[in-house]
């Protein structure tokens, strides 16, 4: 009798372990299948955005309702990168791990690329930013432009995503408030022509190089990386230890 009921209990455990397992092992197969699926969407999104800033000739509209359409497609998927700095902020802030930063970058710069070569072989042409002026103060000048503009659209990005910051929860104003972001966050960057995008610079640059020969356009690329990098960090700094403690005291003086 004692050995039946501890046989009957014995199997009870070992189903019980089975099914755990299973579960975590499901677990485990549906986040990486997320983590996929999310850089997939960014591929795609980031080189539907590289044709809008080919087609749009430098046009600042045109330029926003391309970021409005490819953030719209990929936010409810990814969260809406389409930007390596970006994508930065959100592993600093660890709303995203490592492998899922890296997974995203390599995503963003084959978009980007897969988007150039597109634009080549159907319009006969590409556009990549570039500094026109190897001049010390006008690197200068690219460079904090390319920081500030990134600082202002990521800051914006920080405070939409965070539930107790963000102006709207709903979706299409949060893509709505984003892209007006990110079209007054360019008035910051007349030198360069506003590209805050590391991956769309590189991308798009090398494409142009290996076209054109252009390799002028190499001396400067640094400038579209370090600026929009160095945005990101001080903007996180900033988020997290200016806006959020003041935003916090404001509400419970409230």
């Amino acid at each position: 009798m004692i050995i039946q009921i501890l046989h009957i209990y014995i199997n009870k455990f070992i189903r019980k372990l089975k099914d755990q397992m299973e579960e975590k092992q499901l677990t485990f197969s549906q986040r990486h299948a997320q983590k996929f699926n999310g850089a997939l969407i960014e591929m795609i999104s980031m080189a539907l955005f590289a044709y809008g800033i080919v087609c749009s000739e430098g046009n600042g509209g045109k330029i926003a309702l391309a970021f409005f359409g490819s953030l719209a497609l990929c936010a409810p998927i990814s969260g809406g990168h389409i930007n390596p700095a970006v994508t930065l902020a959100m592993w600093l802030t660890r709303q995203i791990s490592t492998g899922t930063c890296l997974l995203y970058w390599i995503a963003q710069l084959i978009g980007a690329f897969g988007g150039g070569f597109f634009c080549y072989m159907v319009l006969g042409q590409i556009n990549s930013p570039m500094v026109t002026d190897l001049n010390f103060h006008w690197i200068i000048a690219d460079l904090c432009g390319e920081a500030l503009g990134s600082f202002s659209f990521i800051l914006m990005i920080l405070i939409q995503c965070n539930p107790k910051t963000t102006f709207s929860d709903k979706p299409i104003a949060s893509i709505t408030l984003i892209t007006l972001s990110l079209h007054l966050s360019r008035c910051f960057t007349s030198h360069s022509g506003g590209c805050l995008n590391p991956g769309m610079a590189v991308a798009l640059e090398l494409f142009q190089v290996l076209k054109t020969n252009e390799l002028e356009r190499l001396d400067s690329m640094w400038v579209f990386i370090a600026g929009p990098f160095a945005g990101a960090i001080i903007a996180v700094i900033f988020f997290k230890l200016i806006y959020q403690p003041a935003f916090n005291r404001y509400y419970k003086n409230a």
